[in-house]
């Protein structure tokens, strides 16, 4: 029998965005790499070292059951691994190498049936070029990839140089993770999820409220300042914090900036590493924990920068929980914490400048789909720090993204000289954005629908029996009603059994089931 186990906390949140963006736009969270390859390297090698890495890991040969149904009955997605077998390699020539890559990476996957990692050996005259790798975010965080990298680096070395591979012994598997975290009892998360009713009941309602308009489009730019990484590195030895904490800041202040407002709030990620106590284990680790920074009463840089460090530490230290109960919490309360921050350590690559570079991007249409407002991306090279910002039209502009990065960069190198400590009042007007102006909103009115009463009463019915609740009250919200995030996928599964069609995403806002019942629609097929 195949081992299984829950997914483990740190798979929740890739599992809810995977399901909630549209298929065509699900490989914008697809980790593509094309793979360094020794000299003498074949492709006979590259195929038997996928395989030793799949004999050995076991999250590469592991699919995902999203109703739970086929172990257990017990509606709660479940991670199934399956017995070892060679590693699936596509061939391409260099001729069609980009059509058949470009396939590879824009697929969904199908996580019922295909291993997280899809393979990709490119020829020339039958000589091997290169190979390219597409990860599914949804099994692997940085720290994963880094680990199959770099034992990946390993085998190929030792059969291209004829020696044996000297690999670390795999300690945990992903299935023994999830079930140490099955055994955590109530009382055991209690410290960590207390932690997080607290984060949220401090969180505003929307922090871009002065600025939301009714705008569909996006916007993708980069801002790369080689200068940026000395002076984050000054301003973190001088307040004695990491650097993080000091872009943290840089985030918090630079946002009330643009937001006019003085209590600003995002989603940082984090890894449950740490927390773990198995924190070795290859696969996702990480989600966005909410962050609440309260600027009130004009504080100084400085001040703000310690501040940021504390809630670094606090965030890293209450970490391991399941990312569904903090999910549940925000969802709740009925608040839209939709930007996201997230640090990515590039060195000892370079950022490949000496001189301060702004690019604008594609417009980043599928990441538009997957529900966050903005995504600040930043990234540490060995040389230099790259800021790269998506946003949504509707809480910034080109124009507005442009200045968000330039005047971030200006805050911070500010503060590189150890006599400037601004306020948040003076470090807004050295950033410089006009103060936001009443935007057209989209509407809050209930749209027309064709569901029916039957389509309540089915709905009411779902809900009850697939949460295992005795009552639902068609008057509250799925989550309030008792229902949990994690059993949507066979909610949806279960309705269209009894012909109805119905997506994720409505599920998760406050809106009371009997509204959510008129978005029903007859199922086909």
């Amino acid at each position: 029998m195949a081992k299984s186990a829950n997914l483990c906390w740190g798979q929740h949140h890739h599992l809810l965005r995977y399901l909630r963006v549209p298929a065509p736009s699900r490989h914008e969270a697809h980790i593509g790499t094309s793979y360094p390859l020794p000299a003498g390297c074949t492709v006979a090698a590259v195929r038997t070292a996928l395989t030793h890495l799949v004999r050995r890991h076991e999250v590469l040969r592991t699919v995902y059951d999203l109703t739970g149904t086929a172990a257990d009955g017990h509606a709660w997605p479940r991670q199934l691994v399956q017995p070892p077998s060679p590693q699936p390699v596509v061939e391409a020539t260099t001729e069609d190498a980009v059509d058949v890559i470009a396939r590879l990476t824009r697929t969904p996957f199908d996580l019922a049936r295909e291993w997280p990692l899809r393979a990709c050996v490119v020829t020339a005259g039958g000589r091997l070029v290169r190979l390219h790798l597409v990860f599914n975010h949804l099994a692997f965080d940085d720290v994963a990839l880094d680990r199959i990298a770099a034992e990946l680096d390993e085998l190929l070395a030792a059969r291209t140089e004829g020696r044996p591979a000297v690999l670390d012994p795999v300690e945990h598997q992903p299935v023994d993770l999830a079930r140490f975290e099955e055994s955590r009892t109530e009382a055991d998360l209690e410290p960590a999820l207390g932690h997080w009713r607290e984060v949220v009941r401090k969180l505003p309602a929307d922090v871009f409220s002065k600025r939301r308009n009714a705008s569909g489009a996006a916007h993708s730019a980069s801002f790369t300042v080689p200068s940026l990484l000395s002076a984050s590195r000054a301003i973190a030895a001088r307040e004695h914090v990491w650097p993080s904490a000091v872009h943290l800041a840089a985030y918090a202040v630079t946002l009330a900036a643009y937001t006019g407002q003085t209590l600003v709030a995002h989603r940082m990620y984090t890894s449950q590493r740490d927390a773990s106590g198995i924190g070795g284990t290859v696969t996702c680790l990480s989600y966005p924990t909410p962050v609440v920074a309260d600027l009130g009463g004009d504080p100084r840089f400085s001040a703000v920068v310690k501040e940021s460090a504390t809630r670094v530490s606090q965030a890293m230290t209450h970490a391991h929980v399941p990312y569904d109960r903090v999910y549940e919490l925000v969802a709740e309360k009925g608040v839209r914490v939709a930007a996201e921050l997230n640090f990515l350590d590039n060195a000892p690559r370079s950022c490949r400048t000496r001189r301060d570079r702004y690019a604008v991007n594609a417009a980043p249409a599928d990441w538009a789909r997957a529900g966050s407002d903005s995504y600040l991306r930043i990234y540490e090279w060995a040389d230099g720090i790259t800021l790269a910002l998506q946003a949504l039209d509707a809480v910034m502009d080109a124009d507005a993204v442009e200045h968000f990065l330039r005047g971030y960069a200006r805050l911070v190198e500010a503060h590189r000289d150890p006599g400037t400590d601004l306020r948040v009042s003076e470090a807004a007007a050295l950033i410089g954005f006009a103060p936001p102006e009443p935007r057209r909103t989209r509407s809050e009115a209930e749209p027309e629908r064709t569901g029916t009463a039957p389509a309540e009463r089915v709905l009411v019915d779902v809900v009850a029996e697939v949460n295992g609740l005795g009552e639902v009250d068609p008057a509250r919200s799925y989550l309030g009603a008792g229902g949990r995030v994690l059993r949507l996928p066979r909610v949806v599964e279960a309705l269209h059994e009894r012909g109805w069609s119905a997506g994720l995403v409505p599920f998760t806002t406050a809106r009371p089931l009997s509204a959510l019942a008129h978005e029903l629609v007859p199922a086909r097929g």
